[in-house]
């Protein structure tokens, strides 16, 4: 009797585990988005580029300084080019992934921004890992090059070579033509 009100306990504790972790994030509404894939990329991972429609990103702090991205309501649309590396079999916690965020309000036939200039765009860098808590995290990207063309009526091409100091990144430029569907 004793064994049989132990193990009731025990599961009793294993729902109330479940049912209290429930995630408090709300998903992010993708439905004005679009992604694709892209063959340039460094090795051992996967490349995209996704498009948020009214959306801008923004890094925020929390109260240990550790810096995140806030996605916005805003009239500009919203790159986000991702690599993602491939993970490492047989070990835990080699997940890794680089994101560069730019806040596009107006697509300049002839856009070219460098340096300071990238603030314009809120130009950003992401680098999430399991790595030193200085290296982890969101980063304004202040030094490089952005060129952005208009090549066709949907069709861009971008050109952007950056680097952010004191931060190891596998991404130090993007060169791709995209499409923007309407």
């Amino acid at each position: 009797m004793l064994k049989m009100l132990y193990s009731h306990k025990k599961l009793m504790f294993v729902l109330l585990l479940l049912v209290g972790c429930k995630s408090i994030n709300k998903p992010t509404d993708t439905s004005n988005s679009s992604v694709q894939f892209f063959n340039n990329c460094p090795e051992n991972g996967d490349c995209s580029l996704e498009i948020l429609d009214n959306k801008s990103a923004k890094i925020e702090h929390d109260k240990f300084n550790n810096s995140y991205i806030t996605l916005e309501e805003s009239k500009s649309s919203l790159l986000m080019f991702k690599f993602e590396r491939d993970e490492i079999q047989g070990t835990a916690d080699s997940g890794y992934y680089e994101v560069i965020y730019l806040n596009i309000d107006k697509i300049d036939p002839n856009m070219v921004l460098k340096d300071e200039s990238l603030a314009e765009v809120d130009a950003i860098f992401g680098r999430m890992c399991f790595c030193s808590r200085e290296s982890t995290g969101y980063f304004p990207i202040r030094k490089g090059v952005l060129k952005l063309k208009k090549i066709k009526k949907n069709r861009f091409k971008v050109d952007f070579y950056f680097t952010v100091e004191d931060v190891p990144q596998y991404v130090k430029s993007i060169s791709e033509t995209f499409g923007i569907i309407n």
